[in-house]
């Protein structure tokens, strides 16, 4: 699963000022504003380009190791989007062979994907989805935490020192559209070889996300 850059060193930020239990704990981030934090210098900037190419914290990338990047997950990957998880999984299960009609996989699904929402109160935009009444609806093992805003001075210091990430990104999102039809044919050819329903309409599906 990829998540959008932004939304990643956000979540981070926000996620290291309370994890007690992470060896990467920061609580002196609680004092700092989400501009303040992006102003600093980090290694954590172009995460996805450096784990795909294999280069450790700090180590410079560039344009070469983009495009590697870029074919690696071409070539190998099921894109998957947090963004659009139900969605993702479903195809997952798709090329893994997974019967979702089994009751062994849907109870399996129910545990991770089934649990019930919060309504939580919230003064600012904050991940989850607005309930369009002053609230948003929160899962309960997510991270809340308020959403930086495309065009604000703190999104474009993260997208200019995650640039790589985010053209690498927009690439995934192309794949992921690009592989709707051939996940689903092969969906079609499971069902036909196999004997079980695989079912590709989008309406019908046991996730949640």
């Amino acid at each position: 699963l990829f998540r959008h850059p932004i939304d990643r060193v956000v979540s981070k930020f926000y996620y290291l000022q309370t994890a007690t239990w992470e060896k990467t704990y920061r609580p002196e981030w609680a004092e700092l504003t989400i501009l303040e934090w992006a102003q600093k210098p980090s290694e954590d900037e172009n995460f996805m380009v450096r784990k795909l190419v294999g280069k450790s914290f700090g180590d410079p990338v560039d344009l070469h190791d983009l495009i590697v990047a870029k074919e690696l997950v071409r070539q190998r990957v099921v894109v998957g989007l947090m963004s659009e998880m139900e969605e993702s999984f479903k195809r997952f299960n798709i090329v893994l062979g997974v019967d979702e009609n089994e009751e062994r996989n849907k109870k399996c699904m129910d545990e991770f994907f089934g649990e019930k929402e919060e309504v939580v109160r919230k003064d600012d935009e904050s991940e989850g989805h607005a309930t369009g009444q002053g609230e948003t609806v929160v899962k309960k093992n997510s991270n809340a935490h308020p959403k930086v805003v495309e065009g604000t001075p703190e999104w474009e210091i993260l997208a200019e020192k995650n640039s790589l990430d985010m053209l690498l990104y927009s690439y995934i999102e192309l794949l992921f559209k690009e592989q709707k039809d051939v996940i689903y044919s092969y969906a079609s050819d499971v069902r036909d070889i196999y004997g079980y329903n695989t079912k590709n309409d989008e309406e019908q599906c046991c996730y949640s996300s």
